[in-house]
């Protein structure tokens, strides 16, 4: 997250309580409770991709190829043997399935928008 990306944007609305939803009064209080009640304008999402690893700021491009967002962080992955990613795009490219086109140096690369985490979590959850 970023100075200009608000929690809703990057997925983390479920750390906004209750009483400062009801209540405001936060920083930024006018444009989150808006993109609560609207939704946002863009969504961090994941992707697999193929080709070298996505970097920091490298071009996410729809099918049609205008661009819709751009990776914030990628590397490889050991646990799946396969290239990560996450990044922003706007709303509506940002469905699990979405193929996305991803530019690494000049060159475009097949990607496709996934869940995350990217590994499930094995936590325990006491049953009741």
């Amino acid at each position: 997250m970023e100075q200009h990306i608000s929690p809703v944007e990057a997925g983390l609305s479920w750390a906004i309580g209750k009483r400062r939803r009801a209540e405001g009064g936060f920083l930024g209080t006018d444009v989150i409770l808006k993109q609560l009640v609207e939704g946002p304008s863009i969504r961090r999402v994941g992707l697999f991709s193929s080709g070298p690893p996505p970097r920091s700021h490298s071009e996410i491009l729809d099918a049609s190829r205008d661009h819709i967002g751009e990776v914030t962080s990628g590397g490889f992955s050991p646990c799946l043997k396969k290239n990560i990613a996450m990044g922003y795009v706007k709303s509506g490219s940002h469905k699990p399935g979405t193929e996305v086109k991803i530019v690494i140096r000049g060159k475009s690369n097949e990607g496709v928008v996934t869940k995350m985490p990217f590994v499930p979590t094995k936590n325990y959850r006491h049953s009741q």
